[in-house]
């Protein structure tokens, strides 16, 4: 089963709105959801769901999309359903001192637990996140945010040009972008605006050397 991307989204959103209201969304919850221009737009992405299988659509009925379950009573996410989905592998990212971004277009086959129709990839550079558990070449799944809570691990664009991974700390004069290895000191930085975040952390791939 190949579902584009945005298919794969409209879906997930409809598994996401039955599960926290009990029932299915009407169109124009997904029409707003998805900032589309018109209804016919979501009939279309509804109509080729249903030609997988994967929902059912009762005429008639303002909220008339039933989500189709496997036989042990779980919903058949195409996602879920396969081995592996993709997201973008943007570039590198330094666990060290900022450095340069560098981007690239490939994507990266993860794990439906890992998969986020927004998240992306990025391959980490250096070890001052060792105790982190985050090392040289391993690569982080990013979950795109403007800002974060204290504490949390994020990937941050200092002066728009050169990015890092550490723990983000708001203190009264500066950000503090703290490192998890002790051979490496906090960078600190000052005015904040120069801080930009870009996503947090949400997963880890290590790919073992041979």
């Amino acid at each position: 089963m190949a579902l584009t991307r945005k298919l794969r989204e409209v879906y997930d959103f409809l598994i996401r709105f039955q599960q926290s209201n009990g029932y299915a969304p009407t169109i124009a919850e997904i029409q707003k959801e998805f900032d589309l221009s018109s209804p016919a737009t979501v009939h279309e992405h509804l109509a080729a769901l249903e030609r997988e299988g994967l929902i059912r659509r009762q005429k008639y009925e303002r909220r008339g999309i039933e989500i189709l379950t496997s036989t042990s009573g779980t919903a058949s996410n195409p996602i879920a359903s396969t081995v592996d989905s993709e997201i973008p592998l943007l570039g590198v990212v330094a666990a060290g001192l900022p450095i340069e971004a560098i981007l690239t277009r490939e994507t990266l086959a993860v794990s439906p637990d890992l998969y986020g129709p927004r998240r992306f990839a990025l391959r980490v550079r250096g070890d001052s996140m060792r105790d982190e558990q985050i090392a040289d070449g391993d690569l982080i799944i990013v979950e795109p945010a403007e800002d974060a809570r204290n504490g949390q691990t994020v990937v941050a664009l200092v002066d728009d040009a050169e990015a890092t991974v550490k723990k983000i700390y708001y203190e009264k004069a500066h950000i503090r972008l703290q490192p998890a290895n002790e051979n490496f000191k906090p960078i600190l930085v000052n005015p904040p605006d120069r801080v930009r975040v870009q996503g947090i952390v949400v997963g880890l791939i290590r790919r073992y050397r041979q």
